[in-house]
């Protein structure tokens, strides 16, 4: 079974991430995209995310996005689920 990643976003970039996403063919893992409510994903806090995804989620990881600023510990915990900051340039 393929790990199942969620992605998450703001409303400006979820649909470009989708694109690339579905672009690149099989990528070994099963992945959604989250619109977490923000017009700018970088804007996203630890308060938003917690009260605005919803539990239990269906992934085994989350990725946000670099400029995001969160303690990722401790949102693993409150979630239960690992989460990784993507790289941005």
């Amino acid at each position: 079974m393929a790990d199942r990643i969620l992605f998450l976003t703001g409303h400006l970039a979820r649909a470009r991430l989708e694109a690339v996403l579905a672009g690149v063919g099989n990528l070994g893992f099963e992945w959604s995209v989250f619109d977490v409510g923000v017009k700018v994903a970088a804007l996203m806090t630890e308060a938003i995310i917690t009260r605005r995804l919803k539990r239990p989620i269906d992934a085994e990881r989350v990725i946000l996005p670099g400029r995001c600023r969160v303690d990722l510990a401790r949102l693993t915990k409150s979630f239960d689920v690992p989460s990784s900051a993507a790289l941005t340039s």
